[in-house]
């Protein structure tokens, strides 16, 4: 079945300068997820930092959105990020403080 919306994982992704990553960092152990079929805000956070991991959340998205992350992200009024699957790859990964959300609307 093919995704439709969007599709978030929250997890860590090793860290090896302290909190800081270097080189390639790859997400690991997954922490919590959601498929949102429509726009709005995620019931899931992302997890606490620990030593030698830094919290990471993948994005997948059926279709091109704007998205925000934070406490109380708004993807509608920003600031905002602009994600293309079809230009920028099949996931996106970033890094994101404890207890982030994430929020979308279609591009």
């Amino acid at each position: 079945m093919a995704l439709s919306g969007v599709h978030i994982t929250f997890g860590y992704s090793i860290a090896d300068a302290g909190d800081r990553s270097s080189g390639s960092a790859l997400p690991f152990n997954a922490t919590g997820s959601q498929t949102m079929a429509s726009a709005g805000t995620s019931t899931v956070t992302a997890p606490q930092a620990i030593p030698g991991q830094r919290p990471v959340l993948s994005i997948s998205a059926a279709a091109p959105i704007f998205y925000a992350i934070g406490p109380t992200p708004d993807a509608t009024n920003g600031p905002r990020r602009y994600f293309d699957p079809a230009a920028q790859g099949n996931r996106e990964d970033i890094f994101v403080n404890a207890g982030d959300k994430f929020a979308w609307v279609a591009a």
